[in-house]
């Protein structure tokens, strides 16, 4: 199995159009490969023939597929933050992983609101390491409110829509300090896929990837 991770994404360098970038990285976080496409500007026909499912379209189907079919390496899994690309699982065998932004990590997770035996609202749970949680035990500190839970599906943030696509063999899931969501396929073994990118997490941030890319479109646009 690969332990490389791609990261992809679709940044909006308006008034040029929509670029993608796709970073390769090795289980250290160093970069392996790196592609980028043109800018692509729908036309005022293709708009109006497309009506809400242009961004899928793009997203998906024109700059993902393009990205991904110019690889090289082995992939993991493919890691995206922008829903609108999902559609693009449809062609390829490469599971593709749904990354939440930085307004869905752990400390704006919604409360389930479920009452306890006293009747009070349940506070959130924060995750710590089972080392740091002894060692408040060694002190007599009572860290119950800081245990590690699995967090519900009804926890967990919902992918944004996309016009035409059902998005529901997503599962969501909490990693490190961000959330996920890894599709459940025939193709897929959902839980050790979760274990291998749990591994990859400890070297790298799930989001920073998606600064690169964005930082390198921005320099090849200025440097063009």
């Amino acid at each position: 199995m690969s332990e490389n991770l791609g990261f992809l994404t679709v940044v909006d360098q308006s008034p040029s159009g929509l670029t993608g970038g796709y970073l390769v990285l090795n289980r250290a976080g160093r970069p392996l490969e790196f592609h980028c496409t043109m800018p692509i500007l729908p036309d005022r026909i293709q708009q109006i023939l497309y009506g809400d499912t242009i961004q899928p379209f793009l997203y998906g189907e024109r700059i993902a597929q393009t990205l991904i079919q110019r690889t090289k390496l082995p992939i993991l899994s493919i890691l995206v933050n922008h829903s609108a690309i999902l559609p693009v699982q449809a062609s390829t065998v490469t599971p593709i992983v749904y990354v939440f932004g930085e307004s869905t990590n752990l400390g704006n997770l919604k409360s389930d609101n479920t009452q306890q035996n006293d009747g009070s609202a349940l506070q959130p749970v924060h995750e710590i390491s089972e080392e740091l949680s002894a060692s408040l035990r060694g002190f007599g500190i009572d860290n119950t409110r800081l245990r590690t839970r699995s967090s519900s599906l009804d926890e967990m943030p919902t992918i944004p829509p996309v016009p035409g696509f059902d998005s529901r063999i997503w599962r969501g899931i909490r990693i490190r300090n961000r959330l996920i969501a890894v599709p459940q396929t025939k193709e897929t073994d959902w839980e050790q896929l979760v274990g291998e990118i749990t591994k990859r997490a400890q070297t790298i941030d799930l989001l920073e990837p998606f600064v690169r890319i964005s930082l390198a479109l921005d320099e090849a646009k200025n440097a063009a």
